[in-house]
């Protein structure tokens, strides 16, 4: 009776996990849909439990469930095997990079909710980087975070009460620095010019929309995410775009964004390092991210040690040498395809944005 029991808590394992895996691969924006692009690699890892236990209760008589589940199982794997170290990198590794020409960057959300303040300050008082992202900051943050200015003095600050806000701090000089908002809702984006020196001022871009979540589907996000990669295309190279996406890499709007932006990814090849959620070991996937165009290579790309929020903070170096790196490395094209991928997004989210896409005059 017991040996019956297991045998159908397995197939049902099998079968609810294999309509959680192609679920996923419908082209819509409710939420209920767009979440199962998250837990690829947990679904993976429970394919392989269910299909394991099977295979010991039943063997011969389980062909059909355990065929069912490869199949599933190839596909979760397809999806998340490019963000493993076995896969070939997309972004050029650099070795050595001359000082001026190097930007250390590193993102955070604290956690709107999280007063423990004195962590993220050591965090970036040891990790010194030339631009700190923090986001989820209120008021109290902002305050908290005053003792930064000292030697980041050029920052842009907009502190909210809705999970939202967000403050960009700098070493270095930042120039030509807005405030935007995409699709509305109180989600701010920030636009800046970090000046290097030598010439050499790549445009940075902060980013935080919002997730697909009961009662709020992903069509905000999507179309703010495409209307980013348009900016970064208008905007001109080099680029970088750096934020809590509130969205997992593989997924069909991440790779449109990249796509239409024409960006790298350094986590291709390097590692998933997964930065939500720091409070749950079982659920962790990666939500913050870093892309740039092919003017970078990368010199460090990690995600640090938790510091109280529900993320794990993501930091980078990279070099700054068009001519060095632009021939090694290639971004995925803008292609038709994309085109139409993109306005499909900015349809479903809102018709009137589809006319902000290129070749859609």
């Amino acid at each position: 009776m017991a040996r019956n029991i297991l045998i159908r808590i397995t197939k049902a394992m099998i079968a609810l996990l294999t309509i959680a895996t192609f679920v996923g691969i419908v082209a819509v924006d409710a939420w209920w849909i767009r979440v199962f692009d998250f837990p690829r690699l947990q679904f993976a890892a429970l394919l392989v439990l269910a299909m394991a236990g099977l295979f010991a209760l039943c063997r011969a008589k389980a062909r059909w469930w355990l065929a069912v589940g490869t199949v599933a199982l190839a596909f979760q794997l397809y999806q998340v095997f490019p963000y493993s170290s076995l896969a070939d990198r997309q972004a050029i590794p650099a070795i050595n990079c001359v000082p001026e020409r190097r930007l250390h960057l590193l993102s955070l959300n604290v956690l709107q909710d999280n007063r423990d303040y004195g962590r993220t300050l050591e965090l970036v008082r040891t990790e010194q980087p030339d631009v700190f992202l923090a986001m989820e900051v209120d008021a109290a943050w902002i305050d908290a975070l005053t003792p930064l200015e000292v030697d980041y003095p050029y920052s842009r600050r907009i502190p909210l009460d809705n999970k939202y806000g967000m403050a960009l701090y700098s070493r270095l000089p930042l120039s030509e620095v807005e405030h935007l908002e995409l699709a509305g809702d109180d989600t701010p984006l920030i636009r800046a010019r970090v000046e290097m020196g030598s010439g050499l001022r790549p445009t940075f871009f902060a980013v935080h929309p919002l997730p697909p979540r009961p009662g709020q589907d992903s069509g905000q996000r999507d179309a703010e995410l495409v209307l980013l990669a348009d900016l970064v295309r208008d905007s001109g190279r080099p680029t970088l775009v750096m934020g809590d996406f509130n969205d997992v890499p593989w997924s069909r709007v991440s790779e449109t964004f990249q796509r239409v932006g024409e960006m790298v990814d350094p986590r291709i090849g390097r590692g998933f390092f997964a930065s939500f959620d720091a409070t749950n070991p079982a659920m962790r996937w990666p939500l913050d991210h870093l892309f740039h165009t092919e003017d970078f290579g990368v010199m460090r790309f990690e995600t640090g040690q938790g510091v109280g929020s529900d993320h794990y903070p993501l930091i980078a170096t990279l070099c700054l040498q068009t001519e060095r790196f632009e021939p090694l490395q290639d971004a995925p094209a803008y292609t038709q395809e994309a085109r139409e991928n993109a306005r499909e997004e900015l349809e479903s989210a809102d018709p009137a944005m589809v006319d902000a896409i290129p070749g859609n005059e």
